[in-house]
């Protein structure tokens, strides 16, 4: 049987891909959930979330190298077969029912999963410029993140249903089906190989210098670091409003909000996802990611205004709505303007500088939360004189003041971004192969006219705001 290629085999990765989401999403769901009620600490939830994402985050340069080596659906296929095993060794430690003293053994299970993972991100976003014509990166990146979306309404519902009926541990293993799923997809497609140009920027075999070459092919794009430092401090944010809202939520609603607003969020990223799937982004894909940056901002801020379930609900909606925005035209302006033969490595290199800030924000949250935001407004005189009559008094409002606080900063972060020449010009330099010595360092084109779930690092493209 001949095997799919072009777009349908774009949509049978895809489709393979959006059900392991699901199915990682469960595992998000009922990891959390199970620390959460064990421990009562963010900080334990905190930490699950940085094993989770970290190793991945510090093996991302060998994971590009090992892209750009070998055949990109193999290395999909060995790394959801690591994932499948993380999420069975998880399983057995829910299983054991072990005490709160033992939970560290998680920390070794989610670090295979987080590094199987980091090893498919790269393998898998390298692929989509070999299936997809350029002028339909815009919309498949939105088929991607439609693909986000329903794993996150879908995973949530369909844990708290399936919770009230079976273990934890036999949830997990809903997660290891949905492995299987992808890697049946992977098999009836075909990626090729991506064609390279004078043979200067294949891979030298020379680890430290496939290493070091993503950052000698940015050195040259100061467009593309600019996107990289305003994606660092998006991930902060995002990485923080992960950690915020659980609490956040319940100083003032019970589980059912919770519910409420973590299921608008994913309705809002389906929505935003089949716009760019239909629409594709604006013409100039920077012009739309920034503005959807500003829209982002306004709604988070919106989670923090009053102890209103109804407003952080709205907020939900609008924040995750522009994400899809948001991600769709960062993966295709990458996807445009770095050449295929390369981006395994250069992908790694986004990884790491774009989500780097997400773990540490994980720790610092946890802490942050715990031991001062918590309790900040709950006391009269101080802050609360100030900020009180503004944001509500009593136990998680200065949460709220977080939220308003963060929101600001994202929509600063947009307006730096549009203010920056290099950010305006990127789309002006086309993809071209470079040496192995890696391009010389060029000055910024012009720009002419006007890139909540608790989340699994299974689930993130390579500089995606994590899911609040």
């Amino acid at each position: 049987m001949s095997k799919l290629t072009g777009w349908r085999a774009f949509t049978a990765l895809w489709g393979g891909q959006t059900v392991s989401m699901i199915g990682s999403g469960l595992f998000a769901f009922a990891v959390g959930v199970w620390v959460y009620q064990r421990t009562g600490s963010a900080t334990m939830f905190s930490l699950i979330l940085f094993f989770d994402m970290m190793p991945g985050i510090l093996i991302a340069p060998y994971a590009g190298v090992v892209a750009d080596r070998v055949n990109r659906r193999t290395l999909m296929l060995l790394a959801n077969t690591g994932c499948a095993i993380s999420s069975l060794l998880v399983a057995a430690i829910a299983l054991a029912d072990v005490s709160t003293g033992w939970l560290w053994l998680l920390y070794p299970a989610l670090v295979l999963g987080g590094v199987s993972a980091s090893f498919h991100g790269a393998a898998y976003e390298a692929s989509f410029a070999l299936l997809v014509e350029e002028k339909h990166l815009g919309r498949a990146n939105g088929l991607m993140q439609f693909g986000y979306g329903v794993a996150e309404v879908a995973a949530p519902l369909a844990a708290g249903i399936l919770l009230l009926y079976m273990e934890i541990w036999t949830l997990i293993l809903f997660d290891v089906l949905t492995f299987v799923v992808a890697n049946i997809a992977l098999l009836v497609l075909a990626i090729p190989k991506p064609a390279t140009g004078d043979g200067e920027d294949e891979p030298t075999g020379r680890l430290r210098e496939d290493l070091t070459y993503g950052l000698r092919f940015l050195r040259g794009k100061p467009g593309l670091l600019m996107l990289l430092l305003l994606f660092a401090m998006l991930n902060f944010l995002a990485s923080l409003a992960v950690v915020a809202v659980t609490p956040l939520v319940l100083s003032f609603g019970d589980e059912a909000a919770l519910g409420t607003v973590t299921a608008l969020g994913g309705a809002g990223i389906i929505v935003g996802g089949l716009l760019m799937t239909a629409w594709g982004g604006t013409r100039r894909r920077i012009v739309g990611l920034l503005a959807a940056t500003a829209l982002a901002g306004l709604f988070l801020a919106l989670y923090g205004v009053r102890p209103s379930v109804l407003l952080v609900a709205v907020g939900a909606f609008g924040f995750f709505f522009s994400l899809p925005i948001i991600n769709a035209s960062s993966g295709a302006i990458w996807q445009a303007s770095v050449p295929p033969a390369v981006q395994g490595r250069v992908f790694a290199v986004r990884r790491i500088l774009a989500q780097a800030s997400g773990p540490v924000a994980f720790i610092v949250g946890g802490l942050a939360i715990d031991r001062w935001l918590s309790p900040l407004l709950a006391e009269p005189g101080g802050v609360t004189d100030v900020f009180g009559p503004l944001f509500g008094t009593g136990q998680g409002r200065g949460i709220g003041l977080l939220f308003v606080a963060m929101g600001a900063l994202m929509i600063l972060v947009a307006a730096i971004g549009a203010a920056s020449p290099a950010l305006r010009g990127i789309e002006h330099t086309p993809a071209e192969p470079t040496g192995g010595a890696g391009p010389t360092l060029t000055e910024p084109l012009p720009a002419t006219g006007p890139t909540i779930l608790p989340e699994s690092a299974r689930t993130h493209p390579a500089d995606a705001a994590p899911h609040a």
